[in-house]
């Protein structure tokens, strides 16, 4: 192994050490580099020659890795930072701290929040489509009009978020616990809510019919509610 090839990448991966996506660029390349490097050893260039034409062959790589941290940089403590309007489609956001951070009006579609906390997070009017949210703290999470078409929220925390709004549709909430959820004037078609347990859930205006609420278990006044939008409740265990 090349230690000149290595310190050169890790002098341009060193702010980003801390992103997992980054990581992998890195390695990546580094096996790449060191490959080029033996093969023009091998062709009989000295090791100094081969040093420069291996880097001079990958050219001005610091403004991919830019450009890739930028969907992910410093995520893992963002508290109270306003990311709004931007695309971060498909980033891997697992584990983060987000804490009362901003993120209206961007595009998160299929981006990972595992295991993230969100806490007081917004994220209004957003595309959220197929992203992930298992195991996420949304506690007191605002995000209204958004689009969360086949999104997962399995083991979330969602105490007191608001989907007010939203599309949902083909989401899951499969045995998640929640309380004092808004789903007021939310499309539920084909969404999943399966072994959860409901505790003052704010149903009103929703589109609840076609929602699946097989073996949840749920307080008598959610219950009424969910029985006057004519939602299906067989099935389902009150308390």
């Amino acid at each position: 192994m090349n230690e000149r090839i290595e310190n050169y990448l890790r002098g341009i991966f060193s702010q980003y050490e801390d992103i997992k996506t980054v990581r992998d660029l890195k390695e990546e390349i580094s096996v790449n580099l060191q490959d080029r490097f033996n093969d023009l050893v091998n062709e009989g260039h000295d090791e100094e020659t081969a040093f420069k034409m291996t880097i001079d062959s990958v050219g001005d790589i610091s403004e991919i890795v830019d450009s890739i941290a930028a969907k992910t940089k410093s995520l893992h403590q963002i508290v109270n930072k306003d990311y709004s309007n931007l695309d971060m489609s498909n980033s891997d956001l697992r584990g983060v701290v987000a804490q009362s951070s901003k993120f209206d009006n961007s595009s998160l579609k299929g981006a990972d929040f595992s295991g993230s906390d969100l806490t007081n997070g917004s994220f209004k009017s957003m595309d959220l489509k197929n992203a992930i949210f298992d195991g996420a703290n949304l506690t007191r999470a605002n995000l209204k009009w958004s689009s969360l078409k086949n999104v997962s929220f399995k083991n979330a925390n969602v105490e007191n978020t608001d989907f007010n709004g939203c599309d949902l549709s083909g989401a899951t909430f499969e045995g998640v616990t929640l309380v004092g959820t808004n789903f007021k004037g939310s499309s539920l078609t084909g969404t999943s809510f399966k072994n959860a347990i409901f505790e003052n859930v704010n149903f009103r205006n929703a589109d609840v019919k076609k929602a699946i609420f097989d073996g949840a278990t749920m307080d008598k006044l959610t219950y009424a509610m969910l029985k006057g939008y004519k939602a299906n409740l067989i099935n389902v265990n009150t308390i």
